[in-house]
């Protein structure tokens, strides 16, 4: 049984042969397998903004920041290198937020430009 893409929901005939004979599917609600139709439509649902994950976003990004600017500027004063510790500390701690919140804020600044392919689903909800 070869289906066309315009076949879909037919099904073959009576005899069950394989041949290209094929009957219109009902058109009620309820068919003979139990499908119903309205299965097939995407449900009309506005989703809500999800305003935590965006501030948590907007916290790792700017945090991320934050520290890295502290940690140069640190290191651009300290002539004696007494505080190579937390230099080193408050670079590691940037970085890692830094990363997770620009890689999200890049997705984010995409949806709200509207650029193909970006949705609201590809931002994880955190919070």
């Amino acid at each position: 049984m070869i289906q066309n893409k315009s076949d879909s929901r037919r099904r073959l005939n009576a005899t069950g042969t394989a041949t290209a004979d094929y009957s219109n599917a009902s058109t009620d609600t309820t068919e003979t397998d139990g499908f119903v139709n309205e299965q097939w439509v995407a449900p009309n649902v506005e989703d809500a903004t999800p305003w935590k994950t965006i501030a948590i976003i907007l916290v790792l990004f700017v945090g991320g920041t934050v520290c890295i600017c502290c940690a140069t500027l640190s290191w651009l004063a300290d002539a004696n290198q007494d505080r190579s510790d937390r230099i080193g500390a408050l670079t590691i701690i940037g970085a890692l937020t830094i990363i997770p919140g620009g890689y999200y804020l890049y997705i984010l600044l995409c949806i709200l430009m509207h650029r193909t392919g970006y949705t609201m689903d590809d931002i994880r909800r955190l919070g």
